[in-house]
């Protein structure tokens, strides 16, 4: 029967690998919630912007037909 042997050293270098791991998880996860709380405020900027423009877009149309009336 063999004898599984775990050294000190490799039980340190797995600790420390698996917390490393944690600390990467953790700031990919706040990068990337910024990243979408970003995306969705430039999403929402783009659909204000789209409908103003689309008013003034029909105000000018509007001008534009009066004034050749």
């Amino acid at each position: 029967m063999k004898k599984f042997e775990l050294n000190l050293d490799a039980l340190i270098v797995v600790i420390l690998l698996f917390i490393l791991s944690l600390g990467m998880n953790f700031v990919q996860y706040r990068l990337y919630s910024e990243t979408a709380r970003e995306n969705v405020k430039l999403q929402i900027q783009g659909q204000l912007d789209q409908l103003n423009l689309s008013s003034m877009q029909a105000y000018i149309d509007k001008m534009n037909s009066e004034k050749g009336s």
